[in-house]
């Protein structure tokens, strides 16, 4: 799609200040240490009421504001006239760059591995109980609580065209998720708002499973096997992961991930996207903390935190794992805007089809265009 909305026109560059901003107090070999409740860690990376900004040509939105604008924008208005009429809250900004002083996700995780002196070795009487359903609550970038201009500023300069094109997408209503065409969501949306997480796990392995819009799973190995050897390695939805346990505390470091974007309004990563995560059980919520590091798609290291609520009922956030691919009836049409195929439409896809392939056969079989027959070899 070629971008109608002339984002790069209209950028102010915002001055970014230090490479990182350490919160006060923050130990980056035990970051956790003295946090006794999620939201203890999750405020220090919050912007209070961040002054509105005339000169904001994204207009002072945030991230969400920005995905719902098109519901009120007056039709044939143009997008630079649009922006200039229509002003978000400003709302409760996120700091983006890491609080963190390392440069790469192997610096990163070998700082908290020495800090642990190599990790627990946990045997099954002794691994933190996570058990339960675990659902995400709205708190940081990936929840869309960060200014647009903020985020465009933690983007390269060689990706903000990209991102320019996602931004323009969803100003203008043509919403792209993976989910639509029954691809994997971005690593972004693993943790996204609404989903539910579950853990396996024993001494060598962590099986977390998210529940929406896809079933997918992530595998952390924590037997110290490390990473597949190079000739082995190849680009993953969700990369491959290693960890340790530093006491209660299970520490990731995930690589070899498949390009992709974020989510919807939200950056494309390479590649060379390496993620370092820390999460610990703080009563009846998890912790994550985040740090992205993508030297091609990001103009620094990313941070974000995320909070995973036990759920008392598991009936609050019934699991709906189901096959996407098989039920999926969603397409986008010739504008780029999302359709659904309904019964009577020769390609819709019925979930209740006992016997699909005898459809198609049937429906190849009343086609008048005939394919040529195909005969054994050798045959006449």
């Amino acid at each position: 799609m070629k971008s109608s909305f002339p984002v790069a026109a209209l950028l102010i560059v915002y001055a970014l200040g230090p490479g990182w901003a350490q919160p006060s107090r923050l130990d980056p070999s035990h970051p956790f240490a003295g946090i006794t409740a999620a939201d203890q860690w999750v405020s220090q990376f919050q912007t209070r009421k961040p002054e509105l900004d005339a000169n904001d040509r994204f207009g002072n939105l945030t991230t969400r504001e920005w995905v719902d604008a098109w519901t009120k924008r007056p039709y044939g208005l143009s997008n630079e006239d649009y922006l200039k009429s229509h002003s978000g809250s400003g709302g409760t900004g996120v700091k983006i760059a890491s609080p963190y002083p390392y440069k790469s996700a192997a610096e990163h995780y070998d700082a908290w591995l020495r800090a642990a002196n190599g990790g627990i070795k946990p045997t099954r009487q002794n691994l933190p109980d996570w058990s339960g359903d675990w659902q995400g609550i709205a708190r940081g970038v990936f929840s869309f609580r960060a200014l647009v201009r903020d985020v465009w500023n933690a983007v390269s300069p060689e990706y903000r065209p990209r991102y320019e094109q996602l931004l323009t997408a969803e100003f203008e209503g043509r919403h792209w998720w993976a989910a639509d065409a029954c691809l994997p969501d971005g690593f972004g949306r693993f943790y996204s708002l609404g989903a539910t997480w579950h853990f396996m796990m024993d001494p060598t392995i962590v099986l977390i499973n998210k529940d929406r819009p896809n079933g997918e799973s992530r595998y952390v190995y924590t037997d110290g096997r490390g990473f597949l050897p190079e000739p082995y390695s190849f680009p993953m939805w969700y990369g491959e992961s290693q960890g340790f346990w530093d006491g209660e505390e299970l520490i990731i470091w995930t690589k070899s991930f498949k390009a992709w974007a974020i989510t919807h309004a939200l950056p494309e990563y390479s590649d060379k996207l390496e993620a370092v995560e820390r999460l610990k059980r703080l009563g009846d919520q998890i912790l994550v903390d985040l740090t992205l590091y993508d030297p091609e798609a990001f103009a620094f290291p990313w941070h974000d935190t995320v909070v995973f609520s036990k759920l008392k009922d598991w009936k609050q956030g019934a699991p709906t794992f189901y096959e996407c691919v098989f039920s999926n009836n969603v397409y986008h049409d010739d504008n780029g805007h999302i359709q659904e195929r309904v019964p009577g439409d020769p390609q819709y896809r019925d979930p209740s089809d006992e016997r699909p392939w005898a459809t198609v056969f049937e429906r190849a079989e009343k086609s008048p265009v005939k394919p040529p027959l195909l005969r054994p070899k050798g045959a006449q």
